[in-house]
């Protein structure tokens, strides 16, 4: 607390404040319960002074208790007129302040919750919360904004209102939907202002944060608001590191849950333990997403195409070899990069995968270092204006499809290079490859 604050709220009280200065204030007594109960010191010796028409000192002693002198019985009642009078309005103005004054804590509905959480956490339960620190377990909620939170421990984080959430330390997941455009984390390295879009964030205590647009866009920047730093617009497929002394950097590789577009509620290890490109920042942060043991029906194949899937229908077969596998969610736009070159690092001994288009000429490297296996996956839908387009198949959803030869190769631990998806003739395929990488067992081990 500081001389400005005292200084604002008095000139609150005397209608002095500009429009700009008035919906500042608004916004830090939200966030702020010391200057709230400054706020309401003044506002209760405002109300005071107001009822008590005579001399000022004389409310001052009255407030501060002074004891009263003796007086005959018959009028001595009449001593604590004023008192009364301003205990009446005081009373009024609590109820005024009760009905304008916003509630401790934000309504949420929880939409599911781990048993380990809470026992009174059921789905479709009501609480209200001021902060969430889980070190066990996970839950979804709704925000009374329409925000969907999946938190997940360990996490501690505290609730501004509804549209305003600092996040202390830990990971979670928001899908704004329509209502909550604006939706805006808070953390100590920074702020993350949503655009109406579905992201992850994780951040440290006093350290980096880091966010991953799934859908949309969200605004990020460093330090506090009064610092006046910029803000940087981040879209679909992007991902940013963050803190206060060293700014913004990609953040290449993210662990992603497998049954949805969020962050994994538990970053695991895996066989990979790094994915990076040689294309540098160059004004683009895209990420790869890493989902342990996510190679499965339905997979999500890119992160910047939120729609295609590994063997989306029903009656696709999946071939057990490529099941379970850790899976790469590629950048689809990357297929039109000449000089593209992706490094995995691989923890142990490993089988590669690569996902390519059936109709497109092998690269070089592929050919070279893998092998074709006698099977294929379907991946999509694609757009509906693809339906006419050679190598689409309508599936029985009436939706485009398109079919991936599987290679695969062996490796070491150690690093393990893919080039880029363009043919020798340097066309550009219609698909970026996908990629997985599953760990090797004495059994399986041998060489191409």
């Amino acid at each position: 607390m500081n001389f400005d604050s005292h200084d604002l709220i008095q000139r609150h009280l005397a209608a002095q404040l500009t429009e700009d200065e008035a919906a500042g204030l608004q916004t830090r007594l939200k966030a702020d319960a010391d200057l709230r109960r400054l706020y309401l010191h003044y506002m209760n010796l405002d109300v005071a002074l107001a009822a008590q028409a005579g001399s000022r000192q004389r409310v001052m002693d009255l407030l501060r208790a002074t004891p009263m002198t003796e007086s005959k019985p018959a009028t001595r009642w009449l001593s604590w007129l004023p008192l009364v009078a301003a205990a009446a309005v005081f009373i009024a103005f609590l109820g005024v302040v009760a009905l304008w004054w916003p509630q401790q804590g934000v309504e949420v509905e929880v939409l599911q919750a781990t048993s380990d959480v809470s026992a009174e956490w059921t789905k479709g339960s009501r609480v209200r919360l001021d902060e969430v620190k889980l070190v066990y377990g996970e839950v979804q909620m709704r925000l009374s904004s329409g925000v969907v939170l999946d938190v997940a421990a360990p996490v501690e984080m505290k609730f501004i209102d509804a549209m305003h959430v600092r996040l202390l330390h830990g990971r979670m997941s928001a899908d704004v939907g329509e209502r909550g455009k604006g939706f805006t984390v808070l953390t100590d390295a920074g702020e993350v202002v949503d655009l109406g879009t579905r992201f992850g964030i994780e951040a440290e205590r006093d350290g980096e944060s880091r966010v991953a647009v799934f859908s949309g866009q969200v605004k990020v920047r460093t330090g506090a608001a009064q610092e006046g730093h910029a803000f940087t617009t981040l879209n679909e497929g992007e991902a940013l590191r963050f803190t206060k002394r060293d700014g913004m950097q990609r953040w290449p590789q993210v662990a992603l849950a497998a049954e949805a577009m969020g962050l994994a509620s538990q970053p695991k290890a895996g066989v990979l333990s790094e994915v990076r490109d040689n294309l540098g920042d160059d004004g683009l942060r895209p990420f790869y997403g890493v989902v342990v043991g996510g190679m499965r029906p339905g997979a999500f194949a890119f992160i910047d195409k939120p729609n295609p899937r590994w063997a989306p229908l029903p009656n696709d077969e999946f071939p057990d070899t490529l099941a379970g596998a850790d899976l790469i969610r590629m950048y689809l736009q990357f297929r039109h990069k000449q000089s593209y070159e992706l490094t995995l690092t691989l923890r142990e001994a490993a089988r590669v995968f690569v996902l390519i288009d059936t109709t497109q000429t092998p690269p070089e490297w592929l050919a070279a270092r893998f092998k074709k296996m006698p099977t294929r996956v379907r991946v999509g839908p694609g757009s509906p204006r693809k339906s006419g387009e050679d190598g689409y198949e309508i599936g029985p959803d009436g939706r485009p499809y398109r079919w991936c030869d599987v290679w695969s190769a062996e490796s070491p631990a150690g690093e393990f290079k893919l080039g880029p998806a363009r043919t020798v003739s340097g066309e550009a395929p219609p698909l970026m490859y996908g990629v997985a990488v599953k760990a090797l067992t004495p059994k399986t081990t041998h060489s191409n």
